[in-house]
């Protein structure tokens, strides 16, 4: 372990006794990382809190053991796991249905939540009310300041930028970006028409994970009858069916 690190095997014993008035935090990520288990169970962050640093934010970090729970835990409502990059790590079997896509079947950027919010292809594009666009990217400003420059986020940028065909810059000046933080919670309406002519409306509930400032939960509580009646027979119908 010391020698993937790299560090003496004197230094790690120093770290492993807690010999030492202070770590680097790139080392306590180089840590977890070659330890695997503190990066899905969130308690790299506590050692980086204890440190006093920021938390360890990267897209498709490992999901924690427990995420078939957490997406349970909503029953008939359609949810799923989004991680702080927006993309779209796991979704129940109500939420691919009432969307019509497989969320393993995306790939690369189109696994992306922003992606789908903002391409005329996407899942999202047409169920948000065309004035949430200045709340949500707001709200992601505030969410994404103090990782701007890193590498993860400019690239994750420019890929949305490409797959997009929207430049940031343009955003920014379109919705006029950064404005006042937007409060929690970021609660949007969502349409989805049926082809029967049914109207599906949702309210979308988002609450961050306990240690992991990483992953978001996002689920859809119906607004209508429509919805919950819908919501109820998915469930109860055979996955595939």
């Amino acid at each position: 372990m010391a020698r993937r690190i790299p560090l003496s095997q004197k230094q790690l014993s120093r770290l492993e006794l807690g010999d030492v008035s202070l770590v680097d935090r790139h080392l306590l990520i180089r840590i977890a990382e070659i330890l695997d288990t503190p990066l899905a169970t969130g308690e790299l962050n506590q050692w980086l809190h204890a440190f006093g640093y920021r938390p360890h934010i990267m897209p498709l970090l490992p999901l924690p053991p427990d995420w078939p729970a957490l997406l349970n835990h909503f029953g008939f409502y359609p949810a799923m796991i989004v991680d702080f990059a927006r993309y779209i790590r796991k979704g129940n079997q109500v939420l691919e249905s009432v969307h019509g896509v497989s969320i393993e079947g995306l790939s690369g950027i189109r696994r992306n939540w922003l992606w789908h919010y903002f391409h005329p292809d996407g899942m999202l594009y047409h169920t948000y009310p065309r004035d949430s666009r200045a709340r949500v990217l707001n709200r992601l400003f505030w969410d994404w300041a103090p990782y701007f420059n890193e590498p993860w986020n400019q690239e994750l940028r420019h890929d949305l930028e490409t797959a997009v065909g929207i430049l940031w810059s343009d955003l920014q000046n379109r919705y006029q970006i950064p404005s006042e933080p937007v409060a929690s919670p970021m609660s949007e309406t969502v349409t989805i028409p049926r082809s029967d002519g049914s109207i599906l409306l949702f309210q979308t509930q988002v609450a961050h994970l306990p240690r992991r400032p990483d992953l978001l939960t996002v689920v859809y509580e119906p607004l209508n009858d429509d919805a919950l009646y819908w919501c109820r027979t998915e469930t109860c119908r055979p996955k595939g069916a």
